[in-house]
């Protein structure tokens, strides 16, 4: 039977995913991107789903405790079609490298429940993103339960971790990511799309320079509305960002603190506190330059650190508005990164509207769109499907013979 309209027969023919831990939408925009269709999105986070509803108007968005979640709500979405993708990041910080580790913190087993609906709902691929910490605290001990719970019910399943600056991004962000299958098709991860200059045959990383060098200096006006793009768009990343979008939106930025403002003009593009000639660092840093041997300490190396705009950025965390916690000094100013300077190092197109409250949380904890989009690409490869517009192009020339 024929669909009744054209629109409804290419999203029929869409592979079809769902969402859980969606967050902003980073993931699921990826997805979106590479020609999946996501019938429904969970999180417990109103805020976030405010953000993902405003991007992705087509989608359901339930507002649930995954932990409560009854494998029905997915099934009753996709509308008896079979589902392609689970997908989520379960939140990690139980075994995060940043903060303090806690090995019986309920976060950490909230895969136990992303597992129970791969189960019931039977996908053909699952794939769930986490911290690269979850590889070793305990000794790898958190894997191993993950492996374990997936072949419990009949799924094959491998982890990798990836940088996103390999596949676009403009961010040095290590990630875990987990494939599973029931499929039979064996498991294959995305090939690096980037690299370094003159390795393999791939381009160049993105850089800083590339992905905000077309987004005004503040000159000390971090909450002015309606600023106007430098230039035209100088390189492909640039057109990407800026695809349907005219006006440059959320670019504000933190200013630093008292004591940041001793420490911040000194410290050099590309470099932390190691850079901060002695006599301008606060007092509990001095104790922290050397060690026995005079040599410097090899830690806190990306305190206070100002971004390089002629390599990608470190990771992008929820923090990007505070220069003391971490690498978020702006290039060219003492500043923070701005909303959207962040979102575009985190590959989310100008157009993403970010909404609620905590959008730096949003931001920060998004899988960039674009690692999303070549893990899609790469899913489409490993289900058989031909790319949706290989599909479409073949069903507009049936419906054109028939005629």
């Amino acid at each position: 039977m024929i669909p009744e309209s054209m629109k409804d027969l290419k999203k029929a023919i869409q592979p079809i995913c769902v969402d859980l831990f969606c967050g902003a939408g980073g993931l699921s925009e990826g997805l979106r991107q590479a020609g999946f269709r996501t019938p429904l999105a969970v999180d417990f986070d109103e805020h976030s789903l405010k953000t993902y509803k405003a991007n992705h108007p087509e989608t359901e968005t339930l507002c649930e405790d995954v932990t409560l979640l009854p494998a029905s709500k997915i099934l009753e979405a996709c509308g008896g079609q079979e589902l392609d993708l689970l997908t989520g990041g379960p939140s990690c910080q139980g075994y995060s490298t940043h903060g303090k580790r806690k090995e019986d913190d309920p976060r950490n087993f909230l895969f136990e429940h992303f597992v129970r609906l791969v189960g019931e709902v039977q996908p053909k691929w699952v794939m769930m993103e986490n911290v690269p910490g979850l590889l070793t605290f305990r000794g790898g001990h958190f894997k191993r339960l993950i492996y374990q719970a997936f072949d419990e019910i009949g799924y094959k399943v491998e982890a990798k971790v990836m940088v996103a600056a390999d596949y676009g991004v403009p961010q040095l962000r290590r990630r875990i990511f987990f494939l599973a299958t029931r499929t039979g098709v064996p498991i294959s991860f995305p090939e690096p799309t980037h690299g370094e200059a003159g390795l393999f045959d791939v381009q160049p990383h993105v850089t800083v320079e590339e992905a905000i060098g077309d987004l005004p200096l503040m000159k000390g006006e971090l909450r002015r509305d309606g600023w106007e793009y430098l230039h035209p768009p100088s390189c492909s990343y640039q057109k990407y960002v800026r695809s349907n979008c005219k006006q440059l939106t959320m670019h504000q930025a933190n200013g630093v603190s008292e004591q940041a403002s001793k420490v911040v003009p000194f410290v050099k593009e590309g470099f932390g506190l190691r850079s901060v000639p002695t006599e301008h660092l606060p007092d509990r840093f001095k104790k922290m330059r050397r060690i026995n041997s005079g040599e410097l300490r090899q830690d806190c190396t990306t305190l206070y650190h100002r971004l390089a705009r002629n390599k990608p950025a470190y990771t992008i965390t929820c923090y990007f508005r505070n220069v003391a916690s971490g690498p978020f000094i702006h290039p060219l100013e003492d500043r923070s990164l701005s909303y959207r300077e962040a979102a575009r190092l985190m590959s989310f197109q100008d157009r993403y509207q970010f909404h609620g409250v905590s959008i730096a949380r949003q931001i920060g904890n998004a899988v960039p769109p674009l690692l999303a989009k070549v893990f899609g690409k790469h899913l489409c490869r490993l289900l058989n499907i031909q790319t949706f517009k290989q599909r479409v192009e073949k069903i507009d020339k049936h419906l054109g013979e028939e005629q």
